[in-house]
């Protein structure tokens, strides 16, 4: 499980990354607090959303190994580092990575943390993978496939291949508006219908779960909570999927992404 810290784009500069490690070291105590009482429970990554909850980018440097499993480069707000797809950024998804995103990028490749990007404009998405290491795969942990939704937030099939082949991962979030058009009842075959195009389009190593719990979405009617993933499992085997591409995408595919960045 990965439990990411979303980024408050009015918070005053030069608090940032105080208040960031203040909620990572609370974030970690929780998950010991739970592993301690779990011992055989799930393990936890940290992560961020939103790579302006540093300061700049040589703040990440400070970072104890291993303390961060990916940023999410942008969020919903254009920052410093670039911009975002959404249309509540001042470019509106037009504009690109900027010299501290490029930095940014850069440090996160030198630190092994994986780079998302998920939000992030069609632009500022091309530009960072052009800087990107190639030693590390790239991640967009939650979205939408194009080529099934239309949307701002949703991957067309060029940013899907690119993303397949730097060995990267597509995670298919869980937000009907996403996945659905508006109104109309959304279950949980379209989630899978989002991954069989993401495989169809990068083949099954690109394709994975990604939520997006706790992220202001409405699920599908048929998945309100994480207890329905059997529900999703039964949608896969009734449109003919294999057990090995069903257990690629149900983790497979993210454990590779994550020993990848843990060598």
């Amino acid at each position: 499980m990965v439990l990411s810290i979303a980024t408050n784009p009015l918070r005053r500069p030069g608090s940032r990354t105080a208040t960031l490690l203040a909620n990572l070291d609370r974030l970690q105590a929780a998950a010991d607090r739970h592993r301690a009482s779990n011992p055989r429970g799930m393990a936890v990554h940290l992560a961020v959303q939103g790579g302006n909850a540093f300061d700049s980018p040589e703040d990440v440097r400070g970072l104890p190994d291993g303390r961060l499993l990916r940023v999410t480069l942008m969020h919903l707000t254009d920052s410093a580092l670039g911009a975002t797809s959404s249309p509540l950024g001042r470019s509106r998804g037009r504009g690109g990575l900027t010299a501290a995103g490029r930095a940014m990028v850069e440090v996160l490749d030198e630190r092994r943390i994986l780079l998302d990007l998920a939000h992030a404009s069609k632009q500022t998405f091309r530009e960072a993978l052009a800087v990107h290491s190639a030693a590390v795969p790239p991640v967009v942990s939650h979205t939408g496939v194009a080529g099934v939704r239309p949307s701002w937030r949703n991957l067309d099939d060029d940013q899907i291949r690119a993303v397949a082949d730097r060995g990267g991962v597509v995670g298919i979030m869980y937000h009907r508006g996403f996945l659905g058009r508006p109104g109309r009842r959304v279950g949980a075959e379209a989630i899978v219908r989002h991954l069989e195009h993401a495989i169809d389009t990068g083949g099954e190593d690109v394709a994975a779960l990604g939520s997006d719990w706790d992220g202001l979405i409405v699920t599908p009617r048929d998945m309100p909570t994480a207890l329905e993933l059997p529900v999703l499992v039964d949608r896969m085997l009734a449109r003919g999927w294999p057990e090995p591409r069903i257990r690629r995408v149900l983790g497979g595919n993210a454990l590779r992404l994550i020993a990848a960045a843990r060598p």
